[in-house]
């Protein structure tokens, strides 16, 4: 029979201690990796403007890819949209000059209701994925009527 030295002991229990304190839950280890959030509303007050128009905006991200995936509605803009975009950096009331998109949306065939679904790579160069998380990017439609915008929405995902 084996005998433990009463001098190695206290070594052999703080080290079985140090291994099983250091054991996580597998939910604890998990990193979260896509975020969505449906129904943000654009509207004229977040410009400011008095427009009544209104949109909605679906959006989701993957850090796997990289990728934001879109979805936006709008109805009862002044006019067709002459300017479309997302914008930032810029949180929840400030704006950045509308003529500095991060990604520009084609306005050719766009009225003032219609849906529009597309995709920004999150480069980590020009677009961040933290700015992205943090609410620093935002949606606007600009129409002759609102040069600076007419409605617009902030990309949030709580």
């Amino acid at each position: 029979m084996t005998r433990i030295k009463l001098t190695a002991f206290p070594l052999i229990v703080f080290v079985s201690l140090l291994v099983f304190s250091s054991c996580e839950k597998t939910e604890d280890k998990k990193v979260q990796t896509d975020f969505s959030k449906n129904g943000i509303t654009l509207t004229g007050a977040q410009v400011p403007s008095a427009s009544p128009a209104l949109g909605s905006l679906n959006v989701f991200f993957t850090r796997n890819t990289r990728i934001l995936s879109y979805t936006i509605t709008w109805s009862g803009l002044s006019g067709n949209p002459n300017g479309f975009g997302i914008y930032g950096l810029a949180p929840v009331g400030f704006a950045v000059a509308p003529t500095t998109p991060v990604q520009t949306i084609s306005t050719t065939g766009l009225t003032s209701t219609g849906t529009y679904t597309g995709t920004l790579l999150i480069d980590g160069i020009v677009v961040k994925e933290q700015d992205l998380l943090n609410g620093l990017y935002y949606v606007l439609i600009r129409t002759a009527a609102y040069p600076s915008g007419e409605i617009r929405a902030q990309i949030k995902f709580q």
